[in-house]
């Protein structure tokens, strides 16, 4: 199952499955064959007016309904942050607890060809700001499956952010029955511990290429990838216990080098870990460009990783073309290959 189907996927069983599940968005229509004639009191498509839209599904959130929104764009989420971050996030500690707004926003964020410095933007980091809302940022389909179902269910606003760059991202996996929890971390091992590599979200698949690449140089790089950060508590000690068996560490960021998702991580390994060796790279501080010559040298990619690593091992890997696809779209890749 492909990454974009199996968000599809996952959104039909939450609506088959609870009643009180709603879904919102600007040309949600079209996200699913059948879902409006077969659920037509679930599913409303939503003017171009993402603060009043989000308005009304905060407050639905309030009445006892599961909600979500979906915006096609993270800068579209930009203009609702008042309802998403100081309504949504924080109704429930206003009133003590007793009064859960689970509301729900997914959003899709970062590269995509030709959609240029106003659309492609990476804003996972500005999310964690929120101590009361889930972070959910799939990497794989069977995380986006899950972690979607699991957050229409949940009584905590959520938001999913999710990552156009992994659509065609391909995965088998059997579709579970109950999901009561979701892990935070998935764990790719190998057998000796050269280096660690910490990713998330789109930089998945592009550490699985470069540690395929690194197998065939005798060079063995195990994965941390998160996916998950709970509310209040964004980053949990049994994957900290996990990273301190790791001698060298390579974070690889798809947002700034300074201010991403992983300078939180990195600052925890600094501050608890003794004797580590932490290094990182990420993409370019700057806006998206639209030119495809330059988006390859914008986003990280498996080849600066292996730059990377001859750097920290003093290795001489020579380093591939990066095709089109792998710059610019959409990775066509199928995780068994990374087995």
């Amino acid at each position: 199952m492909k990454f974009s189907e199996a968000i599809k996927q996952s959104t039909l069983r939450a609506l088959k499955e609870n009643k009180k599940f709603i879904l919102f968005g600007l040309e949600v229509t079209n996200e699913g064959v059948g879902f409006v004639e077969k659920f037509p009191k679930q599913v409303f498509e939503t003017p171009v007016s993402e603060l009043s839209s989000t308005g009304l599904v905060v407050g639905m959130a309030t009445r006892g309904f599961k909600p979500t929104i979906v915006y096609g764009r993270v800068e579209f989420a930009l203009l609702a942050f008042d309802q998403i971050l100081t309504q949504a996030g924080r109704w429930n500690y206003m009133f003590g607890g007793n009064y859960p707004c689970p509301a729900k926003f997914r959003i899709q964020i970062g590269r995509q060809w030709g959609n240029g410095p106003q659309h492609t933007a990476n804003y996972h980091s500005a999310m964690m700001q929120c101590s009361e809302i889930d972070i959910f940022i799939p990497s794989t389909p069977f995380e986006a499956y899950t972690q979607n179902l699991y957050m229409s269910k949940s009584n905590t606003p959520s938001i999913l952010l999710e990552h156009r760059y992994l659509n065609l991202l391909e995965e088998e996996f059997k579709v579970p029955k109950n999901i009561k929890k979701i892990d935070t971390t998935k764990i790719f091992n190998s057998k000796k511990k050269d280096i660690l590599f910490v990713t998330y979200a789109e930089t998945l698949p592009i550490a699985l290429q470069a540690r395929k690449i690194l197998r065939g140089e005798n060079i063995y790089a195990s994965i941390i990838n998160f996916s998950y950060f709970p509310a209040r508590k964004r980053f949990l000690k049994k994957d900290l216990e996990y990273i301190n068996k790791f001698k060298k560490i390579l974070l690889i960021d798809g947002s700034s080098f300074e201010f991403g998702v992983l300078s939180g991580i990195c600052s925890e390994i600094a501050i608890k870990l003794k004797n580590k060796e932490i290094h990182k790279i990420s993409s370019n501080n700057s806006p998206a460009p639209s030119s495809p010559k330059l988006m390859n040298k914008h986003y990280v990619n498996k080849n600066d990783i292996i730059l990377k690593i001859n750097e920290i091992l003093n290795s001489r890997i020579k380093i591939e073309k990066i095709s089109f696809e792998e710059s610019v779209l959409w990775p066509n890749i199928d995780l068994k290959e990374f087995k």
